[in-house]
């Protein structure tokens, strides 16, 4: 009887853990200059201001953000964005080709600016209608090291194209919130 419910016990773990995972299927990089290096010219930081497109790919929303150069170590490349400006607290969006129906995974890098006074950084993610809050610890973090996580969502598409945008939901210390760095956007199987 004991090895019958261990037995039992094993196939349950495996079923379990042979559940279907989202894969990627589309190797196709849907985001345009996810890294930010394709900008303007930046060696500390630059602000850019909302409607400013001089990122190639992408469109500041809601109000100024600093496009960090040498400011502190990017979690690729060597650009990142400081979603508050000096001051602001905006945003970056990205119009995408989708697949009405098909499920997407987004995914990027998050720090924080670790020269300010808040330690918990917030950002959102939106596609269509549907959006994703984001959190991160600048708790000992430095510009050497800022502690960069690797975030993902899941959404799925309503339209043959999906307007991504990337936004701080925070309202303290205008002039330094959550880092961006390492965007990108892949259809799901």
């Amino acid at each position: 009887m004991r090895t019958l419910a261990l037995l039992a016990t094993v196939l349950l773990i495996v079923s379990v853990s042979a559940a279907p995972v989202p894969v990627e299927i589309n190797a196709v990089e849907l985001i345009v200059n996810g890294g930010f290096e394709d900008g303007p010219e930046v060696e500390v930081y630059t602000s850019l201001d909302e409607k400013s497109d001089a990122m190639k790919g992408w469109i500041v929303t809601r109000g100024q953000i600093d496009y960090c150069g040498s400011h502190w170590r990017a979690a690729e490349g060597k650009r990142s964005l400081d979603l508050h400006g000096s001051p602001g607290y905006g945003g970056v969006k990205q119009t995408i080709k989708t697949d009405k129906g098909a499920t997407y995974r987004v995914t990027f890098q998050m720090a924080g600016n670790p020269n300010v006074g808040s330690k918990k950084m917030t950002l959102a993610v939106w596609a269509n209608k549907q959006t994703k809050g984001f959190e991160f610890d600048c708790t000992d973090k430095s510009i050497e090291d800022m502690g960069w996580i690797k975030q993902s969502w899941d959404f799925k598409a309503d339209a043959d194209e999906t307007v991504i945008e990337i936004a701080t939901t925070m309202k303290a210390d205008e002039f330094g919130g959550p880092a961006l760095d390492d965007v990108s956007v892949k259809r799901l199987k």
